[in-house]
């Protein structure tokens, strides 16, 4: 029999886009659904869009505005189903996603499957899937993918998890939302489905994070010291995981490349550099990267200076080009 799923969709003044995310969802296949809305203290037309819904699997909560995390923990704590499917209200999913991701979950009797998702500009996407490829993962294996994310695997939203997983664990209070917690949530799993299949559109959306300096320069240090948090984490059960040392000298380069003064001096009195050069080796580079990422992290490892200045270029051409298309 099939269970009732509960979908939360957790929005914040999202009246572009909000309406594209629940007939996504509205339209699954899989159809015992409890479709869970927290609409986080919004001020624009978000509520009355969502009031026009009438079918009865909605349901809206209305808090105040707290933030993503504690947004995400609302739904979770007011959550009937059996199982939970997180979608950005930005984003919208395949019409069988619900329903494709539970029948692997029973299929291979597991607590959490995902698939592929695909990062958008905009809505008029059409979508080219591989032949099917499932795997079977293990926490240690599962958690590789999630440190060395190529297809945010790291994001909670491309998962169908069972409702218990949450038990006794929920979001912190934090910029920083799925880099802190999901690699918490792998490690209480025994084994995860991962396909190949692309069930979920992410859209490149910079309403959606604060552009203020100061804000932006906040949650670039907390992503900074979620992965250490992260990293120490894992450390104490996986001492010798590479990809955990990747994941950190990875974090590392990236915040040092956007150049902004205050996030480097929070670095420098971290001692970052020595982490990175105390983790750094060519041996650890063997492992799933792509070539331009060893190539990179080759390159600060000789030159942060270098490192900046040719990344920085390399994103003004990106930025051009992307104008351009």
């Amino acid at each position: 029999m099939d269970e009732l799923i509960t979908v939360i969709i957790n929005v914040y003044n999202g009246e572009k886009f909000i309406k594209k995310c629940l007939d996504s969802i509205i339209n699954q296949t899989y159809k015992k659904l409890e479709i869970l809305i927290i609409n986080d203290g919004s001020t624009d037309n978000t509520l009355k869009i969502c009031k026009s819904y009438k079918d009865k699997r909605v349901k809206i909560i209305t808090t105040k505005n707290q933030g993503l995390s504690l947004s995400r923990n609302t739904g979770i704590d007011n959550a009937n189903g059996e199982y939970l499917y997180f979608v950005d209200a930005d984003d919208f999913i395949e019409q069988d996603t619900i329903e494709y991701l539970y029948n692997l979950c029973k299929k291979y009797n597991v607590k959490i499957s995902l698939c592929k998702s695909i990062d958008i500009n905009n809505y008029n996407v059409s979508i080219k899937n591989k032949k099917e490829k499932i795997e079977l993962l293990n926490k240690k294996e599962m958690l590789k993918k999630v440190l060395i994310t190529t297809n945010r695997e790291v994001a909670i939203w491309n998962k169908l998890i069972k409702k218990d997983m949450f038990n006794n664990l929920r979001f912190e209070s934090r910029p920083i939302n799925d880099i802190a917690f999901t690699y918490k949530l792998i490690i209480r799993t025994n084994e995860t489905i991962y396909s190949n299949q692309i069930k979920y559109m992410h859209l490149n959306n910079n309403q959606s994070i604060s552009n203020t300096k100061t804000e932006n320069e906040y949650r670039e240090i907390d992503r900074y010291n979620a992965c250490v948090e992260r990293y120490q984490y894992i450390q104490r059960i996986y001492p010798n995981l590479i990809e955990n040392d990747i994941a950190m000298i990875q974090i590392i380069a990236r915040m040092y490349s956007k150049n902004n003064v205050k996030i480097v001096e929070y670095l420098d009195q971290k001692e970052a550099l020595k982490d990175y050069k105390k983790l750094f080796s060519l041996k650890k580079l063997k492992c799933n990267l792509k070539f331009i990422t060893k190539m990179k992290l080759i390159l600060f490892r000789a030159s942060p200076n270098l490192h900046n200045i040719i990344v920085k270029e390399v994103l003004k051409v990106k930025k051009i080009v992307n104008n351009y298309m």
